[in-house]
């Protein structure tokens, strides 16, 4: 007899691989068992039962470590599924390339013994599609777990259409995780029908029922503002508000909003802007076109070869176009005197309309800075309205400036009016615009709207100026409390503000759960946008250069 176990030893036979209970290994129980099941072994010397007692224990350490290199390239597979789908790769890759790749570079650098534990790595489509679904799966598991254990959460909301033009609504969601917040991809879901509010919030609520999630603990939606959205009776804010609860932020894309307000020009320089875009399709739809001005560019030693096509599923993209056609406005003359094109030469040899198309390289690329640095994850809206205020001072003092003559603040606007005698009435339309981006930014950015009205305490709690504040006599009394504590004030520098208030969540609750109901705000629909942006991307061709 032999344990079959260190932890639990239980006799073992040998023979026959029976375990048996304790109690058996008393000797006339050994014995019976011998007896009446291996009597035909009575003559068998000692040595024999050793030897299979040796035998029995080298299979266990064989099954050991086949079970070990089991688990090794069980894992090699889901680490290759993983980086499949991370680069969004055929699952046939795995078999047909990734596979042969590491074999052959196996045999070179380990030699031909480890070629042969790598062929046994599991890699065939249908096996790496199971291994994606099964982590996606499990992703999505430990999300609804994270949105089920924190004490509120707000999403952000977005349907579009995608390459197969099927309707998508995709739900990402940031909650409180691990000391700080985290957002995540919480749903994509079908929307087999129309995309009105109804159908939308069906599949939605559909969603939150399945999975257990309760509507009760969003606290925000943000989304891109459009009327099947923001409705004030049927909208999908309306009717989550009605299974919800009434007090559910809604915030409209700041994203959007930055857009809309940009979008307004006069008629001469939305003029400009069409003729700009005429100038490169011309070039860029045309096979031909585009191989004879990349070969002039690469004759005059320019800097760029191509010129950049708009697409409207960038963010604010007329800012490159537009600076690439002033940078390359010399060789676009030559082209089209070689093409013997007179309306286009005609624009080009025009001061006063190469004059406001290099302001609209400037305006443009300066609101595409201010775009992409709203842009990102985990930008609250305290953050995002700074920025917002900032860049509508710069507006102001701009004004100012170019009443004074001052043109520095737009580059290739200030060097070609410097370089040619053009019109100063130039300079009156580029006012008159600025003029208009301020009245816009009001209109879309109210000051009524803004979240720092009442919050100044949760930005700096130790600031002196924190009487004007929203708080009821029970925060304010605890707030003075933690504005007067110096080692939080050293906390309070070192974290950033979302950890910080969760770091004195337990000493002082109402004040930490007020403001993180506010940090958890989405302020964007970025992560929508960036995700919807990818697959038009990759269908169209396009760059994000």
């Amino acid at each position: 007899m032999e344990p079959n176990s260190d932890l639990h030893p239980l006799p073992l036979c040998v023979v026959c691989f029976d375990i048996l209970s304790n109690d058996a290994m008393k000797s006339s129980k050994i014995e019976r068992h011998f007896q009446s099941k291996h009597k035909n072994l009575a003559n068998k010397p000692i040595e024999y039962f050793e030897r299979m007692r040796n035998d029995m224990r080298k299979q266990v350490i064989t099954m050991k470590k086949m079970t070990i290199e089991d688990k090794s390239l069980l894992k090699a597979s889901y680490l290759v599924a993983l980086q499949i789908a991370k680069n969004k790769k055929p699952y046939t890759i795995g078999e047909d390339l990734i596979k042969p790749c590491m074999l052959q570079a196996g045999e070179v650098v380990l030699g031909k013994q480890a070629v042969k534990k790598l062929k046994e790595i599991p890699m065939s489509a249908n096996t790496i599609k199971r291994r994606i679904e099964e982590m996606a799966d499990d992703i999505e598991n430990q999300v609804i777990t994270m949105v089920k254990n924190s004490p509120f959460y707000s999403i952000q909301l977005d349907e579009s259409t995608d390459v197969s033009n099927k309707a998508l609504l995709l739900c990402f969601v940031r909650v409180e995780y691990g000391g700080g917040l985290q957002e995540e991809l919480l749903c994509s879901l079908n929307l087999p029908g129309r995309t009105t509010s109804s159908e939308i919030f069906e599949v939605l609520d559909s969603y939150f029922q399945k999975h257990g999630i309760e509507w009760k603990k969003c606290i925000g939606i943000c989304t891109d503002g459009a009327a099947n959205m923001v409705g004030h009776l049927s909208g999908i804010v309306a009717k989550v508000k009605n299974v919800g609860h009434p007090d559910i932020l809604s915030t409209h894309c700041i994203l959007h909003r930055e857009q809309l307000a940009s979008k307004k020009m006069s008629p001469e320089l939305h003029e400009v802007l069409s003729d700009v875009i005429k100038i490169v399709n011309h070039i860029r739809h045309k096979a031909l076109n585009s191989r004879l001005f990349e070969s002039l560019c690469e004759e005059m030693g320019s800097q760029y070869t191509h010129l950049l096509l708009h697409a409207e599923v960038r963010w604010l993209s007329r800012g490159k176009i537009l600076t690439r056609l002033f940078t390359l406005r010399e060789e676009v003359k030559l082209f089209f005197q070689q093409q013997n094109n007179v309306k286009f030469q005609e624009l080009l040899f025009n001061d006063e309309w190469v004059a406001k198309l290099a302001y609209l390289a400037d305006i443009f690329s300066l609101l595409n800075e201010l775009n992409i640095s709203i842009q990102g994850q985990l930008k609250d809206v305290f953050t995002v309205r700074d920025k917002m205020d900032a860049f509508q001072k710069k507006i102001l003092l701009w004004q100012t400036r170019l009443a004074e003559e001052d043109l520095q603040m737009f580059q290739h606007f200030d060097e070609y009016m410097k370089e040619k005698d053009v019109n100063q009435r130039v300079v009156a339309i580029v006012q008159q615009h600025l003029e208009s981006l301020t009245e816009s930014f009001c209109r879309y950015f109210p000051k009524k709207e803004d979240p720092r009205h009442g919050n100044m305490w949760i930005i700096d709690p130790f600031a002196a100026n924190n009487e004007n504040n929203k708080l009821n006599m029970s925060e304010k009394e605890s707030l003075i409390d933690l504005s007067s504590d110096s080692s939080l004030k050293t906390k309070f520098l070192e974290l950033s503000k979302s950890h910080f208030w969760l770091y004195v969540k337990n000493e002082y609750p109402l004040l930490s759960e007020k403001a993180m109901k506010i940090f958890i705000q989405f302020s964007n629909t970025y992560l929508c946008e960036k995700t919807f942006l990818r697959s038009q991307l990759l269908r169209h061709g396009t760059g994000l250069s």
